[in-house]
This record gives structure tokens, sequence and C-alpha cells, in this order.
């Protein structure tokens, strides 16, 4: 009957051993503990010490076994008593979050004693035991514990009481999986002005689709130069614009029209013939005829046009031929400026 009691113990033990194994972080814990040990019958209290391992089965529950010794005396006759123990408990962890971890124990267990009298005896003993206990993170694996346990023989009707502390050792634990991040549909970014760039990082909304653009969503501009020339001729000593280069002058009028801040100098030149002076005043004559007719015809401001005359100082053909004299006999204009234009797609 006595031995009812062990064998049900022992099957609940073995119960949840079997509902622990499956567990998924396990952890093995070495400990050595040291304590003092009262005794209800005629015994002196007595130092007590132990090696233990424990087998983390679940994150709260841990199977431990245990190995202890203890020497006293009789209290009467002073005979050596020594006592072996070797248990089974089981601890459950009523927190395991915090650095603090108190634990309820209980287990099963058998104990020697041995007197050493004059007439050597032993005797054995099953002992439950139930406790109470606390374990704290030492840190880099290592704890203290410490826990008081009340002991009852079920052959000898006697319970003992112990309180002991001990340093342990923790290794072998896996890290918990990370659980993985939920999967959140990136939300589908607009493109307003449909011009290949998303709103939150379009500069410039409102962009013509017609626009090429650059990585801001902002039109892409082109600077270029652009320029006209002005090349007419005149009859031998006269000044007058000829009918076929009033176009000429027309097309020079409507850039500098376009282009509001350009200006112009128009040259005005001569062949060999006459003196240099009546020349001067011919090749001068000549460019004075172009500017008032881009000022008075087309409305270009005088400050816009300069002419100067350079008489046949500045030949671009063979002066001792009638077709080289025709070349010399003119009026040249440049104009040239910047222009930025906007990129458009294709």
């Amino acid at each position: 009957m006595k031995h009812t009691h062990v064998l049900a113990l022992s099957a609940a033990i073995a119960a949840v051993i079997s509902t622990g194994a499956s567990a998924d972080n396990h952890k093995v814990e070495i400990h050595a503990d040291a304590g003092r040990t009262f005794f209800e019958d005629s015994l002196e209290d007595a130092n007590t010490w132990g090696l233990g391992v424990g087998f983390a089965l679940t994150e709260n529950w841990m199977l431990d076994l245990v190995a202890s010794r203890w020497d006293s005396e009789t209290q009467s006759g002073g005979v050596d008593v020594d006592g072996t123990q070797y248990r089974l408990d089981m601890l459950y962890h009523i927190n395991t979050e915090s650095a603090w971890r108190p634990y309820v124990a209980f287990g099963v267990g058998d104990q020697e004693r041995e007197f050493n009298a004059a007439d050597p005896s032993s005797e054995r003993d099953t002992l439950l035991n139930l406790g109470a206990g606390i374990k704290r993170s030492l840190g880099d694996s290592w704890q203290f514990r410490t826990d008081v346990r009340a002991f009852n023989s079920l052959d000898n009707e006697y319970t003992d009481l112990a309180v002991t502390a001990g340093i342990g050792f923790v290794f072998g634990g896996e890290s918990a999986p990370v659980a993985a991040a939920p999967v959140v549909a990136a939300p589908v970014e607009a493109d307003s002005d449909g011009d290949g760039v998303l709103d939150s990082k379009d500069q410039c909304p409102d962009t013509p689709k017609t626009h090429k653009v650059d990585a801001v969503g902002c039109s892409l501009k082109l600077t270029e130069s652009v320029a006209i020339e002005l090349n007419i001729t005149f009859d031998t000593a006269k000044s007058i614009i000829k009918p076929e280069f009033e176009s000429e002058v027309a097309n020079l009028a409507t850039f500098m029209n376009q282009y509001a801040d350009t200006v112009v100098t128009v040259e005005g030149h001569t062949d060999s013939q006459g003196s240099d002076a009546y020349n001067q005043k011919l090749s001068q004559s000549r460019a004075d005829s172009v500017k008032a007719a881009l000022i008075t015809k087309y409305g270009i401001g005088a400050d816009r046009v300069n002419a100067i005359g350079y008489g046949e100082a500045k030949p671009i053909a063979d002066n001792m031929n009638a077709a080289g004299r025709e070349q010399n006999r003119r009026v040249v204009g440049q104009v040239s400026t910047k222009v930025t234009k906007t990129e458009t797609r294709n």
C-alpha cells in the first residue's frame, strides 16, 4: 500500500514527460546545491549538499534528477549517521518571462541511512517531496536557485525539512523562432499626370503628356544656338535695296522679332572703284538703308540695330573683274542667340 503513492507519482511524472517531450526549446540545467536539513526524528540537524541535472520539457515544466548527501548523528548516543538521496523531481515555473523565476516542485526518491555504530546497520526509505523555490538569472547562462523542500517517508512516517541554495548552468537551448511578419501588400502609387513618374517623387505635377521629363517629373529642356545671316548686294554706286533682296531683310526682321533680346550690326561694303572717301560714305549709306528698312518697315527698335560702313577695306572677292566687284558691293549682318526648348515625346 505504501508503494501505491510512489507508483502514482511516477505515472504522473511520466505523463508530463510524454506530453513535454515534443517541446521545441529543450534546455539542460546542471546545478550544485548546499543547505541545511532539519530532521523530525531523533537526529541532529545537518548540512547537506547535492548535484542535479534538469531537463526542460516545456517552457514551464522541468524534470530534475538530484543526488544529495548529508552527515548527522543521533541526539542520544552520538552515533554517526550518513544519508544519501536519489530523487526524481518535477518543477513547474510560474513565471518564465522575468529574471526571477519562481517555481513549485514535487517528486519521489530513495534515501539510505547508514548508522556507523559498533554494530553498523542501514535503512532505506521511499520519500515523497513537495516544495517551492525561485531562480534568478545571473547572465551568461548562469543562475542562482534556492528552495525549501519537505520530505515525507512512506516507510517510517517522518517528515524532514531542507533549505538549499545553489548555482546552476543552463545550456542546449534553441532560440525561439521569430514569427514572420505578415506580408502587407504595398499600396499602388498613382501617376496623376501620366508622365511616368509616381506622384510621391513628382516635383512638377500636371506636366503635359507630350513632354519628356527627368527623374523628378519635370520637363526636359534643350538649349541650342539659333542664328540668321543677311547678305545682300547692291548696284554700282547705289544704296537702294533691290527688290530681290527684300525677303532677306524681312527674314532678318522676323528672326529679331521672335527673339526680342537680339541686336544686329549691319556692315556696309563697296568695291574698289572710286576714292576711299567716296566708298566710305557709300558703304555707310548702304548700311543705313538696311537699318532704316528694319526700323520703319518691320518695327525693329532703333537701339537694336547698328550700322557701320567699311568702304572698300574688306573685300571678299577680286575687284579686278565684274563678278568679284559685284560680290564686294554688299551689306552683311549676323544675329545669333541661345534658345531653350522643351523636349517632346515622339
